[in-house]
Order: structure tokens, then sequence, then C-alpha cells
């Protein structure tokens, strides 16, 4: 029997190592960095990335992070065109200027606007950060290791795919998940 992609939440599962978040340290106040127990692990790999299905809007998934606080926000959107028109208008990308306090905050916001959200990067107070990866995924980069794989079983659990053994998953590989709770190293497509 053939495995169908489209009942399951997240399509791909993939465990990364983030070098450019070591550079946060610098774009953080020095009273974030200092003597705080969130402060980024040097040389670990505290990030993963999802693929979503097709049918899911990854801004969604931002509700899970409402009570987190935002450090800094880079978002690219557009208004979405009608899809019932012949010719379906094009609209211009404007990056959003204004400022959030926290994600609740953020998501009231772009429930109010017809956006489609093209590009977003999340930096929070506490060290995570969520950003794009590839059309349809999001990068979760946390402080530790420890914190990755806590978040990771959160979200796969939210998923109903059932626990899946975070250290048997190698690093920059990416695996699908199945409906069926297996989860299988993704061939290369050629």
């Amino acid at each position: 029997m053939k495995d169908s992609q489209e009942y399951i939440l997240f399509k791909t599962i993939r465990l990364r190592y983030s070098p450019w978040m070591e550079d946060m340290e610098n774009a953080l106040p020095s009273r974030m960095v200092v003597g705080n127990p969130n402060k980024l692990q040097e040389g670990t790999h505290r990030s993963f990335a999802i693929e979503f299905n097709n049918n899911i809007d990854r801004i969604s998934m931002l509700i899970h992070f409402k009570h987190l606080s935002i450090h800094n926000l880079t978002l690219h959107y557009r208004k979405k065109s009608a899809r019932n028109r012949k010719t379906q208008k094009v609209y211009p990308q404007h990056k959003m200027n204004l400022f959030f306090e926290n994600t609740l905050e953020l998501l009231t916001y772009l429930s109010s606007k017809n956006y489609k959200v093209d590009w977003i990067e999340i930096r929070f107070k506490n060290g995570w950060a969520i950003k794009n990866d590839f059309l349809n995924g999001l990068e979760f980069i946390t402080n530790n290791t420890q914190e990755r794989n806590l978040l990771f079983e959160k979200l796969i659990s939210l998923s109903s795919q059932g626990p899946i053994d975070i250290n048997s998953l190698e690093i920059n590989e990416t695996y699908s998940l199945c409906t069926d709770g297996e989860v299988k190293l993704k061939a290369l497509a050629m």
C-alpha cells in the first residue's frame, strides 16, 4: 500500500547546525549574554527544520510560540490575490515595518489582514529563532541541544506522528515522515 503524504502535517524533518546563530551573541544586548542560562551553546547542533504539507500554512505553527517576546522581526508579505478571478493579479512584496511585543500580537495583526507571508525570521528574547526554510518549511533554532530536543518532541507530538528517537537521526540528512509513524531517509531527487 502506498503511503499518502497528504494526510500528515510534516512532510520532512532535518536536524541542522546553525553557525549563523553564533553572530547573534554580538547582536544581543550584553545583559542577555553575560551570565544568561540561555546563552548559545557553541559548536553544537541546536536547530531543526520541518517542511510542512502543502495544504498547511507554516505561519499557523507560530501560535505555539505566542508567549515568547520578540527581539527582532524580519517579515516580507504581499496582499493575497483573489482565487475566483480569471487573471490573478500579482501584488508587490513589502517588508513589515511594525514592531510587535510578542508572537500573539503578530498573529493577531496578520489575521486581521489579507496578507500572504513570503519570508519570516523571528528572533526571540530568550535566544530562540524561527526562520524560513525552503518553500513551505521553518527552521527552529534554540540555545542548546536539550531545548532543541524538547521542542522537537513537542512539535512531533502535535503532528500525531508518534515518538521519534532524535538520537537516531543524522545531522543535515532529510527524513520523510510516513502516515504509519515510520521515519525514512529521503532519497535525493535526480
